[in-house]
């Protein structure tokens, strides 16, 4: 069944995004950088599920309640980090670096190769750009997302990078697949989030916060059907002096039977966790991801 893209809708009005674009071009930028914190102050105030989903995560990550400081820093960086999407077409493209214990020489050679790849991130700091860092490596990428009435940020990330960066949306799953297939039969990189359950066709339980919580699975399952590698990478926060760190654990190559690339692939994606959750813990500002924990049970499970 198709999802309506109407019902679906990022936080704030529809012509919210754009007003935000103006007032960034009008204001000075002092002044606007002051209005964007009060306003994610009062968009914190106004949206109590979104905060109670950020204290729930605060307290599974450092097993306390965050401080209000905390709550609205959150926040704040959250506001912060979506300006600079909705910018990126007025500014400098971003400079990326490779954050210590990287794996930089298996994620340049994986980039570089002309089969497909497959990418994986979470909603992490600046990991929604890692396509253009991609994209400087000469890599196509196709990202999968979900398509939303009021997502200026997308069509300015696309417009950005000149079709180097495009979009496949999973509210068509039955054209997905099939978009997923000619991505990466033409050599393209195929992009997703795999932090949150509620699109992933394939769901397992991995360790996590504490607790052994459903993650999507279905890069692995992609992997093992069109035997590509799977490569995540997480862009960290942005320094001051606009570089951004990239952590890119070893990549995984499918080898053998589906079965056996499903077992490596639990391994492989445990230990990815077990990274971002050490990552969060150093700061717990970086997960924008107002929504409820991964469940840790769900009635139906499709694997």
């Amino acid at each position: 069944m198709e999802l309506n893209h109407r019902t679906w809708q990022n936080p704030g009005p529809r012509w919210g995004y754009g007003f935000l674009r103006m007032c960034h071009k009008l204001l000075p930028q002092k002044i606007f950088n002051t209005c964007l914190a009060a306003g994610a102050v009062v968009g914190w105030a106004l949206m109590p599920k979104a905060r109670n989903h950020q204290q729930n995560y605060w307290i599974a990550l450092t097993g306390k309640e965050p401080t209000l400081t905390e709550q609205w820093r959150h926040f704040i960086e959250f506001a912060g980090n979506l300006m600079q999407k909705l910018v990126l077409d007025r500014t400098n493209k971003p400079r990326f670096i490779y954050a210590a214990n990287s794996s930089e020489s298996d994620f340049e050679q994986v980039s570089q190769n002309p089969g497909g790849v497959l990418f994986g991130t979470f909603h992490i700091a600046e990991s929604d750009l890692m396509g253009s860092m991609l994209c400087t490596l000469g890599r196509q990428i196709r990202m999968i997302r979900l398509q939303v009435g009021n997502s200026l940020d997308t069509e300015i990330l696309e417009r950005s990078f000149h079709g180097m960066v495009q979009f496949v949306y999973v509210n068509r799953p039955e054209e997905m697949l099939f978009a997923i297939k000619e991505a990466l039969e033409q050599g393209h990189g195929v992009a997703m989030q795999c932090d949150r359950y509620e699109f992933g066709s394939k769901l397992e339980r991995f360790e996590f916060l504490g607790e052994n919580r459903y993650f999507p699975f279905t890069i692995y399952h992609l992997s093992a059907l069109f035997r590509a590698p799977v490569c995540f990478s997480f862009a960290l926060r942005r320094r001051k002096d606009g570089t951004i760190p990239a952590w890119i654990p070893p990549v995984f190559y499918p080898v053998g039977s589906r079965k056996e690339v499903l077992t490596a692939g639990k391994t492989h994606f445990q230990d990815v966790l077990f990274k971002v959750e050490a990552i969060l813990r150093e700061d717990p500002t970086v997960w924008f991801n107002f929504q409820p924990l991964n469940p840790t049970e769900i009635k139906a499970v499709d694997t």
